[in-house]
């Protein structure tokens, strides 16, 4: 869908969830590994983050793009105590557009798209702020050696010409070793710990040795996933009148029992291939050497922009998880593998689901292979 650029940057994950890859999480590391949009709009990017404004810089590849910010109160919008962070994170991305669009617009930024978004540490499923005591800080570090932390973002994109706009979300995952007591008083001492969500630094170096992992992209954690707006830009770019937005889309992987000609997954390949889809055959338990065992050999072969899920759900939840790592952001699952687990997990990694039948559902025209401008 987004050519080449998009296949060299989804291969890195491929390989970066192989093991294959150290996590570094820097601000050049974050530059280094974005999804470079193939003729990019003219952006207004809605955020005073200078690390959004590298990533977004380094995403168009030289287009410049107007900095303007919102005048918002954050902490109005939502309960943090109490709402689920991809819906709090939504909230405060289009209430940023929203206050933007008085001075924000069309006459003022011809054929612009505003880009606004939010970002909150969590720990365990819930919002962490920032640290209220040095106590609470070293609590909250101490933590991150006993399970990973993560950031959630919102990306709001909205078309000043047209008036549409599309939303999503991304998740990533943070794993840290235990730090040792005098690694946990280093970074107490310095006070921008108390100014970071979480007490989380990842890009600091004295917890750098410890850092284990990144999931779900270097730029995301250091606020603004480039491969979610890669593919919000492609939604933004479709007609209004486009269909499905996972049906829709251009490459495929059908995992299941996808060799067997009785079975509904062989003939959902069928289908797809009907429709001029490129398709990946992926199933985890071939013996054969046929087709793919995972979908990250799948993705280093080529794009994959959608999964199609034909498979027990004791399988469907490690496939999910490995879409979500390896940025396939569009999931459509099948009778029989649509239990609410799966489903649950797909919508928590901030992935579009869809349920139904592809041997029977209208399958609409693809989206083309290189995003157009808008």
């Amino acid at each position: 869908m987004l050519g080449a650029a998009r296949l060299s940057s989804v291969s890195s994950l491929a390989m970066a969830a192989a093991g294959q890859a150290p996590s570094v999480a820097t601000i050049e590391a974050a530059v280094a590994s974005v999804t470079r949009l193939t003729e990019p709009p003219r952006f207004v990017l809605g955020s005073k983050s200078a690390s959004r404004r590298a990533i977004l810089e380094a995403a168009t590849v030289g287009v410049l793009f107007d900095v303007v910010v919102p005048d918002i109160d954050e902490k109005a919008i939502g309960d943090r105590a109490r709402d689920q962070p991809l819906a709090l994170v939504s909230q405060i991305a289009l209430a940023k557009a929203d206050a933007l669009l008085s001075s924000v617009t069309n006459d003022s930024h011809p054929g612009a798209v505003l880009l606004t978004g939010d970002q909150v540490v969590t720990y365990e499923g819930a919002i962490r702020e920032k640290p209220s005591s040095l106590e609470e800080a070293r609590a909250f570090i101490e933590s991150y050696g006993r399970a990973p932390c993560g950031t959630v973002g919102a990306v709001c994109l909205h078309d000043l010409a047209s008036g549409r706009r599309v939303l999503g979300v991304d998740v990533a995952r943070i794993t840290y070793a235990p730090m040792p007591a005098e690694v946990v008083d280093e970074l107490l001492a310095d006070e921008m710990t108390m100014w970071c969500a979480g007490g989380l630094m990842v890009e600091h170096p004295t917890s750098a040795a410890y850092l284990q992992s990144i999931d779900g992209g270097v730029d995301n954690v250091m606020g603004l996933s480039s491969r979610l707006v890669a593919s919000l830009l492609a939604e933004l770019c479709a007609p209004a009148d486009a269909g499905s937005a996972v049906l829709r889309q251009r490459s495929w992987a059908v995992v299941g029992d996808v060799l067997n000609p009785n079975k509904a997954a062989s003939r959902i390949v069928e289908r797809l291939e009907s429709q001029g889809r490129p398709v990946a055959l992926v199933n985890p338990r071939d013996k054969t050497g046929k087709c793919f065992t995972s979908l990250a050999d799948a993705v280093l072969a080529g794009v994959v922009d959608a999964v199609d899920l034909v498979i027990s759900p004791a399988l469907g939840v490690g496939i999910v998880e490995d879409m979500w790592r390896l940025g396939i952001r569009y999931l459509f699952v099948q009778p029989g593998a649509d239990s609410e687990r799966v489903l649950q997990r797909a919508r928590e990694l901030g992935l579009v689901v869809e349920t139904g039948c592809v041997l029977i559902q209208e399958i609409p025209p693809a989206l083309p292979a290189v995003s157009p401008k808008l």
